[in-house]
């Protein structure tokens, strides 16, 4: 009898456990913390699902298995926030695990289950006898009870997470990953993977191929990711000045370097991980359609529009093809793309991607672009600008722009419903509300360029200061225990002043600012905090109250601003 096929199927076995073991151990040993990434978060993929044409579980209900889950820290606000929702994360690091597990347990948060397992285990046997979906009548309820420590996994979730993963595991795991996409995914539910791409990591990938040669003889992972970061500097300094194209590859890939020198096992698990296989755009949408998944859009859905670029740029493109796919595809040649956020969903769901206003009656909208100008004139003929979160200014004259983005920023941090937004429209315009077409081809346009952000439930956000102003359970977690804390709408803010930290810490909606004061004032006397004004030091005893009095009232509207306060 020949064995030479079982022999094969053990040797791959033993393979993909060997690089499974791999991945673990370099994970243990250069643990990388996790935060939240708002673009997983269930509300956002619940909006843009609605967008379109899903009818997808609400996020204050619903089923998430987050795949490399690392320490939780993407699932740990969701879970704080979404207490009737049940949240599961699995991954193969069983110190990251630990301490997630310890994290969850500070927060008392039951509806949140971190297990130590590889994708390659997770049961994809369970099914319905439609096909491994269940019925939407006959939903699990069940399956949104807190876990015990042993009960198996869910047979179905409406979001399914893989953020930083698909990249960095064998062609078997990812596999895999379309699998349980495949069988554990509800039937209107979204899945998200991100993954390196191409173009765009054609560039990185020498970078890589450069700095993995030259770490080849260290086996401690932070001295690898120390001489690395050496490496590329000093590769950076022979091609200073050149305007080859290779000069400028070394100087991009010594900025990115700077860019997270604060966060070392960033740069170790992207460029020094034995794996790291990027995909073009088609050839992933391809993989995911022979598993019965369909392209939803992209996470970032400013980073998929063709009409996002020039004018010319983005009608060349339309005359190549009208096929969706292929056109993504050529928007990231054109683009240099180097990383996507990709939804997908059952491919026997129905897709219905026009933006209509019965769709945006069911959204929420909230913008952080700010007028350039402080003397705004939505009225006026003449044009305005408005810089967004990222920097980026968008300009126009048309009075329905400018009003609807002068009324976003005024409600800045909520996000309002799209009648109430016609309504402070018509007050900003003195006149009849805008027609409801209007308004959401506007919208559309703003969502697609990046300038607003949809919602499927608004954030519980302030938009003042009250007189017991308040932040998250789990921001005052946060801010004892770090510099990053979670806002109300799923973003990191970076805390870097302890006078801030302390703040917020002691914000828990039961001390006036008065309050504030007094417990700030006692923590400087006491040698704790320091206080200063216009960057000088302050050492007369007698100025300090009222400093501290005015600083409390600017960094409460600062967290205003930064959607950190709640009602």
């Amino acid at each position: 009898m020949d064995c030479g096929g079982n022999e094969d199927m053990t040797g791959d076995l033993a393979r993909i456990r060997d690089e499974e073991r791999a991945v673990r151990d370099a994970y243990d040993s250069v643990p990388y913390p996790s935060a939240s990434q708002h673009h997983t978060h269930p509300d956002h993929l619940a909006a843009l699902a609605i967008l379109n044409g899903l009818d997808p579980a609400p996020a204050q209900r619903c089923r998430v298995l987050e795949l490399g889950c690392a320490d939780g820290g993407n699932l740990i606000p969701m879970a704080a926030e979404f207490p009737e929702s049940r949240f599961t994360g699995i991954d193969l690091s069983p110190k990251q695990i630990e301490s997630g597990r310890a994290a969850v347990a500070e927060a008392g948060l039951a509806n949140l289950d971190l297990r130590v397992m590889s994708i390659l285990d997770v049961d994809t046997t369970r099914r319905s006898a439609v096909g491994g979906r269940e019925s939407e009548n006959n939903r699990d309820d069940a399956a949104l009870r807190p876990p015990t420590p042993d009960s198996p996994l869910p047979n179905q979730f409406d979001y399914i997470l893989c953020h930083g993963v698909f990249s960095w595991v064998t062609p078997e795991v990812q596999e895999a990953i379309f699998e349980i996409c495949r069988t554990h995914l509800a039937p209107h539910g979204v899945a998200y993977i991100s993954y390196n791409t191409y173009p765009g990591w054609h560039l990185r990938e020498m970078v890589r191929d450069m700095v993995v040669f030259h770490t080849r003889h260290f086996p401690d992972g932070d001295e690898r990711t120390a001489r690395a970061f050496e490496f590329v500097q000093f590769l950076s300094e022979t091609s200073a000045g050149g305007g080859d194209a290779h000069a400028l590859m070394l100087r991009t890939a010594r900025e990115h370097f700077e860019e997270f020198r604060h966060r070392p096992a960033y740069l170790a698990h992207e460029y020094l991980e034995r794996t790291n296989a990027p995909i073009y755009f088609h050839e992933f949408a391809e993989r995911a359609a022979g598993h019965g998944l369909q392209y939803v859009s992209e996470a970032e859905p400013a980073a998929m529009e063709a009409d996002n670029l020039a004018p010319n740029i983005a009608a060349r493109l339309h005359q190549f093809t009208s096929d969706r796919i292929e056109l993504e595809q050529y928007v990231d040649f054109a683009a240099n793309r180097m990383f996507r956020r990709t939804l997908l969903c059952h491919a026997n769901a129905r897709l219905d991607r026009d933006v209509t206003p019965k769709k945006l009656r069911r959204l929420y909208v909230s913008s952080r672009a700010k007028p350039v100008s402080d003397t705004l004139q939505p009225r006026g003929t003449g044009s305005e600008s408005f810089r967004t979160e990222r920097g980026a200014v968008f300009s126009s004259a048309h009075p329905l722009a400018k009003a609807a983005l002068s009324a976003l920023f005024a409600a800045w941090p909520e996000a309002i419903a799209f009648d109430t937004l016609r309504s402070n429209i018509a007050r900003l315009l003195d006149e009849a509300p805008p027609d409801d077409d209007a308004l959401t081809d506007l919208l559309a346009s703003l969502h697609a360029a990046g300038v607003i952000t949809l919602h499927a439930s608004p954030p519980n956000c302030a938009r003042g200061v009250s007189a017991f102003p308040r932040v998250s359970a789990l921001a005052r977690l946060q801010a004892a225990a770090g510099l990053l804390v979670t806002n109300q709408h799923h973003r990191v803010v970076r805390l870097d002043d302890p006078f801030v930290r302390f703040m917020v810490r002691h914000l828990n909606g039961t001390r006036s600012h008065a309050d504030l004061v007094r417990l700030l004032d006692a923590e400087v006397t006491a040698g704790r905090l320091d206080v200063s004004s216009d960057g000088q030091p302050i050492r007369e005893p007698q100025r300090i109250p009222a400093v501290l009095q005015a600083l409390v009232a600017h960094h409460l509207r600062q967290m205003t601003e930064y959607a950190l306060l709640v009602e």
